[in-house]
């Protein structure tokens, strides 16, 4: 590892079954590589050991199968919470999280995204993945097409890209996240009550001036969306729509699997 930092001048690691590997190697290794270099730290695995080893971010599984969950309308949107709570227990303050709704694994093996999140499903559990606390976001190859099938682990398997009906969707929370410190990974985060918690997830991400505001149906079913807090009833930008609006406490609709995100 020392060899690449000091013959590629590479910025991280990402670390395959990183779970696999006994802590006291993480805890002697990660330190000698940053002194080297303030190398990033990716452990693919969640286990506690590997953020208390001195990895930089860690895979989100618990959060990624509550999704699924959610997505099948086995759980509410409420769900989410039951993991949040968790991680604040098992991770260092700030360990980042790589959120995802597809990656090699899961595409190859388990249907991902185009079973899991299917059609609409895949839309608001993308914007959770680009907005959520403590995150980085992984967009996997092909997802911007979208290629909706299993992609070959272990074969050479090309992918054809002529459509490309998700790529202004995903530039469009790229170019969010590059220009507003709201998504920075240290950002504040709080949920705002808007409508029934079983379908509506919403929140705030916040750091300095700077503010966003997240609202997602995660529900098969038309929502009705009521923003009461007075912080957020002004104007603000409206991402995906990009025009600037007033919010009021007016009632509004959201469409199943539909989203919302502002900027103030």
């Amino acid at each position: 590892m020392k060899y690449w930092v000091t013959n590629a001048d590479i910025d991280g690691f990402r670390c395959d079954v990183a779970w696999n590997v006994p802590a006291n190697f993480w805890q002697k290794s990660i330190p000698q590589l940053k002194k080297m270099k303030d190398v990033f730290m990716l452990a693919e695995g969640d286990s506690t050991y590997l953020a208390k080893s001195g990895f930089d971010a860690v895979y989100p599984w618990h959060m990624f199968k509550m999704m699924e969950k959610i997505a099948k309308g086995q759980r509410p949107a409420f769900g989410l919470d039951s993991i949040n709570i968790e991680n604040e227990t098992r991770y260092p303050k700030n360990t980042i999280q790589m959120y995802f709704t597809s990656n090699h694994d899961e595409n190859s093996w388990n249907h991902a995204d185009y079973g899991t999140f299917p059609n609409e499903v895949h839309a608001p559990f993308a914007v959770f993945t680009q907005t959520m606390k403590n995150s980085v976001p992984l967009i996997y190859s092909g997802q911007e097409e979208p290629v909706l099938r299993a992609i070959k682990f272990f074969d050479k398997d090309p992918m054809t890209f002529k459509k490309l009906d998700r790529q202004q969707f995903y530039t469009t929370l790229l170019h969010l996240r590059k220009r507003n410190s709201a998504l920075s990974a240290d950002a504040s985060f709080a949920k705002v009550n808007a409508g029934d918690p079983k379908a509506i997830y919403a929140y705030t991400r916040q750091k300095g001036n700077q503010k966003i505001l997240v609202v997602l149906n995660l529900s098969g079913q038309e929502q009705t969306i009521t923003i009461t807090d007075k912080s957020l009833l002004k104007k603000a930008h409206n991402v995906f729509k990009n025009t600037t609006q007033t919010l009021t406490a007016q009632p509004q609709k959201l469409k199943p699997w539909g989203y919302e995100v502002y900027e103030y």
